[in-house]
């Protein structure tokens, strides 16, 4: 038994390892010859059923017709010669020259029993009712036709046999019917097959008539039949075999040109696509590879893009600090010392900031910290307002808070709808001059809830409004604002983390930010 698993275990393993080009091919012909085999084990019984009943209609009708051919031969004088010319027991072999010495009645029976077996082709033995044997025409092939003939003219002559052959129906059925082999005529061996009958006289039983060794006629058509369905087969499994392999070909042509485009991306082609053409499943699959190829592309070619201007980023105000720190320390003016030493200070705040907003951002690009909560806005925007309300105020910035309903429901993590909110209040105030104003509000609207900021401040160049959510992208009149491009990516990567969107409108009399996110 273990030999048995370990031999299924060792061709799982070769078909596994076999390629696609290999199985389909197998897997065609195997099917075909499953195909095979299930019709030749429902048509070949069907068939030599078949054929068996049309042997025994035969059989049955020839027995009919043998009957009438022998209806005028006396069997009891026959019989009764056989008895006075010697025993009988005479054998099939020699019983054609003992009815010439039995006698008159037991030729005539011969001659008809020869007669009947070369129109019907069986062979006819005919028994008295003790079971001896009284005549044996033979088997049709071995009578004497010419000699027959002879007798049959004399018989004739002497009205011996006319009366017999006249009761003779000149038409059989087919010996193998009327199905799809009903005309053939070709040779075949003989048929196992018997069939009895009682030959009568004024209605009683005179003599018992066998029938036998008939043409094999059903046995030659199931053979022909078994020979066609195996040429048939394999013509059948040839054929599925060569389908398969054009198929298999059909079939992973395509997948082999995105297994080649996948290994020229990974060493580093990225514009590379796989030119399918189709518009069937594995179509598909290569529209989705190719839609995530492109992907990838922009992916890495934004972090390409983001690393470099990270590190430029960075780099500035690494260079300004070391400037400064080697300034303060070749020095000896205190009060310069002091100036630069602050400046120092500045720019490694401003570092920090930076490094803190890469962190987050990074953190964002593999999803939020925490699950998302059924939370309320109007809560969360008050106390953003309570925390930027005194430095409006200490700006002289008029600050104006706005919630129309009494609570906003959306599913959020609430320290990054927080940090989402703090910012676009923060560059408000930021680009917002003295005596302007901001504003801060939320509201339900279409199903969404909309929080949004607008201020009266510098307002952003209508080409910069596009890309104004990118990482470390800062409008042209923004340059001399404290800021490291990061905040609005922030923004943006935050509600689509929530499912939301940010929008920005901008004029000359200001800015206005909106936050929407689906309502629960």
């Amino acid at each position: 038994m273990s030999g048995v698993r370990g031999a299924c275990g060792g061709l799982r393993r070769r078909l596994a390892q076999m390629s696609l080009r290999r199985k389909l091919p197998i897997a065609f012909a195997g099917v075909a010859v499953l195909a095979m085999v299930v019709l030749g084990a429902i048509l070949l019984p069907v068939v030599n059923n078949h054929y068996s009943r049309s042997e025994s209609s035969y059989l049955k009708a020839a027995a009919e017709q043998a009957s009438n051919g022998l209806s005028g031969v006396d069997w009891q004088a026959v019989a009764a010669e056989k008895s006075a010319a010697g025993d009988g027991s005479t054998t099939a072999s020699t019983a054609a020259g003992q009815a010439a010495v039995a006698g008159t009645k037991t030729s005539a029976a011969q001659t008809s029993a020869e007669l009947v077996a070369l129109f019907t082709q069986v062979r006819v033995r005919v028994y008295d009712l003790s079971g001896a044997l009284l005549v044996d025409s033979g088997l049709p092939g071995d009578i004497d036709v010419v000699g027959l003939a002879g007798e049959e003219m004399s018989d004739g002559e002497d009205g011996h046999m006319g009366m017999g052959r006249g009761r003779m129906n000149r038409s059989l059925p087919s010996p193998v019917g009327d199905g799809l082999f009903g005309n053939e005529q070709g040779e075949g061996g003989l048929s196992g097959r018997t069939m009895e009958a009682s030959l009568l006289s004024n209605g009683t039983a005179v003599a018992r008539l066998v029938l036998s060794d008939g043409p094999d006629y059903g046995g030659a058509v199931v053979r022909t039949t078994l020979v066609a369905w195996l040429l048939a087969g394999f013509a059948a499994v040839v054929l599925a075999g060569i389908a398969g392999w054009i198929y298999s070909r059909h079939l992973t042509r395509p997948i082999l040109a995105m297994a080649g485009a996948s290994n020229s991306m990974a060493k580093g082609d990225l514009a590379v696509r796989a030119d399918v053409g189709r518009a069937d499943e594995i179509g598909t699959l290569a529209e989705s590879f190719n839609a995530m190829a492109e992907k990838n592309q922009a992916t890495v070619t934004s972090l390409r893009r983001f690393v470099a201007d990270a590190a430029h980023e960075i780099g500035t105000p690494l260079t300004a600090l070391r400037s400064d720190l080697d300034l303060a320390r070749d020095g000896d003016d205190k009060v310069e010392r002091e100036r630069v030493l602050d400046r120092a200070t500045a720019q490694a705040d401003r570092i920090g900031r930076l490094s803190g907003a890469l962190l987050r951002l990074s953190l964002l690009d593999t999803g939020l910290p925490g699950r998302l909560q059924p939370l309320d806005l109007v809560p969360l925007v008050r106390s953003v307002a309570g925390t930027f309300a005194s430095r409006a105020e200490q700006a002289g910035i008029d600050f104006v808070l706005r919630l129309e309903p009494e609570h906003l429901m959306v599913a959020g993590y609430e320290p990054g709808l927080r940090g989402a909110i703090d910012n676009l209040v923060d560059n408000a105030l930021k680009f917002t001059p003295a005596d302007g104003s901001v504003e801060l509000g939320a509201r339900a609207e279409d199903g969404k809830a909309v929080v949004w900021v607008q201020d009266s401040g510098i307002g952003i160049p209508a080409e910069d409004v596009g890309a104004l959510f990118s990482r470390f992208h800062r409008g042209r009149n923004a340059a001399s604002y404290p800021g490291s491009g990061l905040g609005l990516a922030i923004v943006q990567a935050t509600m689509e983390l929530h499912g939301g969107r940010a929008t920005v409108s901008s004029s000359d009399a200001g800015s206005r930010f909106e936050l929407r996110l689906p309502l629960v």
